[in-house]
């Protein structure tokens, strides 16, 4: 058992988990065990890392401050733990193959970490059906999710009333998104026995409407200039020129006979170690291979492709404005507080759940998280050498199922006779505080909700008209962002049983 995922803990990582101290919801969905060469190899997967309570990098206790109480929240999740995409499996087969020429040739020995590669075989037992797809811990990191929540917020739901979440379609048909699947798997943990006949996933086609262009889930999808934009430079590749040449001279000493990686094959190894060990719920040999400055390394390059493709570096294309007319739609419905009435989709009402759930992909989160001004004080990544401590850490919140929470925070604030109730909104990475910072005049360095609605007003007219910038030509309108979190009626919806 001592390599299996399967048992929760809270173990040696020192994660955020005050916020579970009161409650029966442990912090962690799987085990994160070390290896001969590294500990916690996991966790520097960078976006391919399972879920896990991010660690306390801002030193702030995620325990709602005394005088508050949490009056709503908005949780934007990533998708759960997943099979690789058909293109990233030809990758698994293309290395087996390799590495079998070498086997049934002549001299082949391999040594040490790499003695077990002569068996390797990738571990998908029908690809054809799980291509994609959420794994077994994908559904376990989202139903975890649901039980969490439930207990973390007792008051926000009662039994035999309805519930909604909403989800970016992504894929088609809707049953093989893995997004919805993770949305159906979240309700599923949220309501239990009473998910089929209370609840209901919203699945969001960004794509399915001219409504929805700059409202949906996925704005990119309705961003021609995006989809022409910036990958994001050379930044990657001049890092990996400063380690990788070491790490490729290292693992290929520990070979004999006609096989010698290249670069490509061994930056797939800390990838393979992400996603066989979720898989299988056992942690992969892969994951011995890369020693423990390797991996941190490896993990510092997917920093730097995620913050100059789709985070804040990337500032030539609209990637970190994309989100903004959806925070703005968020932010307000929000500040309208709990119990609001939107349309139904047929055209009658229905209540706006106290806990909002939207579920989405790895780049919209990069993509909002760079709108939400939460690195606006923050340096550029350099790509010559890790900066210590720097904060645009993916693994933090780019995870499978990464979360990114909205607390809305109701304090009562002054002293003595002069007290009132304020709203404060307080963000949360991974259950981490992630204080925003620029307005940190709340209980617990939360901000004002009203003013953290006043600076995305700012940084939205500052960016100019989404359309303009996006280079729409199909519609005049103005974006609407996130409307369809009140009106259920829209075009591009659709209603899907958990």
């Amino acid at each position: 058992m001592a390599n299996s995922l399967s048992i929760l803990s809270v173990s040696s990582l020192m994660l955020a988990a005050a916020a579970n101290a009161a409650t029966l919801a442990p912090a962690n969905d799987i085990l994160f065990p070390s290896t001969s060469n590294s500990q916690n190899p996991l966790i520097y997967s960078g976006g391919n890392t399972p879920w896990y309570a991010g660690p306390n990098v801002n030193g702030m206790s995620n325990s709602v401050p005394k005088t508050c109480t949490v009056q709503q929240a908005a949780y934007v999740v990533r998708h759960g733990s997943r099979f690789p995409d058909s293109g990233s499996y030809s990758s698994w087969v293309n290395l087996h193959e390799k590495i079998q020429i070498a086997v049934n040739g002549s001299g082949f020995k391999a040594r040490d970490e790499l003695a077990f590669i002569s068996d390797w075989s990738p571990v998908l037992t029908n690809p054809t059906l799980q291509i994609a797809q959420e794994t077994m811990t994908g559904w376990k990191e989202a139903r975890d999710l649901g039980y969490q929540l439930r207990a973390r917020y007792p008051d926000f739901y009662e039994d035999g009333n309805p519930f909604y979440v909403w989800a970016n379609q992504y894929a088609s048909p809707i049953i093989k998104s893995r997004v919805v699947q993770t949305a159906r798997a979240f309700v599923q943990g949220y309501l239990y026995g009473f998910a089929s006949t209370a609840g209901t996933v919203v699945s969001v086609n960004s794509t399915g409407s001219i409504s929805a262009i700059g409202n949906s889930l996925g704005p990119s999808d309705g961003c021609p200039s995006f989809a022409a934009g910036s990958t994001g430079g050379n930044n990657v590749t001049n890092f990996d020129a400063t380690w990788v040449p070491r790490a490729l001279k290292r693992i290929n000493s520990m070979i004999s006979g006609n096989l010698t990686f290249d670069e490509t094959d061994i930056l797939f190894f800390p990838y393979l170690c992400g996603y066989e060990s979720q898989i299988t719920g056992n942690i992969s040999p892969w994951c011995s291979v890369f020693t423990q400055k390797e991996l941190q390394n490896y993990a510092y390059s997917q920093d730097l492709s995620y913050y100059y493709s789709v985070g804040p570096g990337a500032v030539g294309g609209p990637a970190p404005k994309l989100f903004l007319p959806f925070l703005q739609s968020l932010t307000t419905l929000l500040s309208k507080g709990p119990g609001q009435t939107g349309i139904a989709a047929d055209g009658g009402n229905f209540t706006v759940p106290n806990l909002i759930m939207a579920f989405l992909n790895d780049n919209q989160i990069a993509e909002m998280t760079a709108a939400m001004g939460m690195f606006d004080n923050e340096d550029p990544l350099p790509d010559d050498h890790v900066p210590k401590d720097h904060l645009y850490n993916v693994s933090h919140f780019i995870t499978m199922r990464g979360t990114v929470a909205f607390e809305v925070l109701n304090c009562e604030v002054g002293h003595g006779r002069k007290t009132s109730d304020e709203l404060y909104l307080r963000i949360l990475f991974n259950d981490a505080v992630y204080p925003i910072p620029r307005c940190q005049n709340g209980p617990g360095s939360s901000c004002l909700l009203s003013d953290y609605i006043s600076m995305i007003e700012k940084k939205s007219k500052k960016a100019g008209n989404w359309l303009d910038y996006c280079d729409v030509t199909e519609t005049t309108e103005p974006v609407a962002g996130a409307s369809f979190f009140t009106d259920l009626s829209l075009d591009f919806l659709t209603m899907v049983s958990p």
